[in-house]
């Protein structure tokens, strides 16, 4: 019996390390990718990757998971990469390589009840401002604390909303990604975005390590779909969508 359980343990050990399945230019044959749930601009990042895997050759799939464990995922290799992070999130994970072309541009937005201000409200009695962010919104998060703001977290956007509508926080954070937003939605018509952003972000694709080569080829194909100015229609094609949405 003991030969047995060891023969079992040797086949299954083997069968770990059998080499995936790639391309004829020796690329993986697809990759398998994580992403944080309930993000619009998640939907463009998608998209733009999808039309550069593509190009190269490569099938991509994309599974929603919490934030902190898409990032685990993708860095102890259970999934090939991660959809999209900023630096100052990513740099924390050692086995990720970044893609070195940016992927999207975006701004951190303070929304406030207030019809007319130019700036954040003022600490009620000396207490910090209580700030309505979006779960897994890491740099919403940081930037909060940074601001000696008491994050409350929030499931999705229309519950940031709600609490500020309520009164139950003095401000809400709200990305704005290449201009993808929930700001356009109707229902935060009485909600308004101070002038100034918060902070200004870029976010890069990350892939795990064993697939450096990977990164290389895509950084050179995002380029060329920016170039090409098919990036720009991608994201006017979901800017307008959002419009008729909202």
């Amino acid at each position: 019996m003991e030969a047995i359980r060891r023969l079992l343990i040797a086949v299954l050990a083997s069968l770990a390390f059998v080499a995936p399945h790639t391309t004829a230019n020796g690329l993986p044959a697809e990759v398998r990718l994580a992403t944080i749930e309930g993000v619009p601009s998640a939907t463009a990042a998608r998209q733009i990757l999808e039309i550069a895997y593509q190009r190269l050759g490569v099938g991509v799939s994309v599974m929603e998971v919490p934030t902190k464990r898409a990032l685990l995922l993708a860095d102890n290799g259970g999934l090939d990469g991660d959809l999209y992070r900023v630096d100052a999130v990513a740099s924390n994970y050692p086995n990720l390589v970044r893609v070195e072309f940016p992927l999207l541009q975006g701004k951190l937005l303070a929304v406030v009840r207030e019809t007319e201000t130019h700036d954040l409200p003022h600490s009620p009695k000396n207490q910090p401002l209580r700030v309505s962010v979006l779960r897994g919104a890491i740099i919403a998060e940081d930037k909060a604390r940074e601001l000696g703001m008491v994050p409350i977290l929030a499931d999705d956007y229309d519950q940031v909303r709600s609490l500020l509508e309520l009164g139950r926080v003095d401000v809400a954070f709200v990305s704005d990604v290449e201009g993808i937003s929930p700001l356009t939605n109707e229902h935060w018509h009485r909600l308004k975005p101070i002038r100034k952003p918060v902070t200004t972000f870029t976010f890069y694709h990350y892939l795990n390590q064993r697939h450096a080569v990977l990164a290389d080829q895509l950084a050179k194909v995002l380029e060329q779909l920016e170039r090409e100015g098919i990036k720009a229609e991608v994201l006017e094609s979901l800017r307008r969508h959002q419009h008729s949405k909202s």
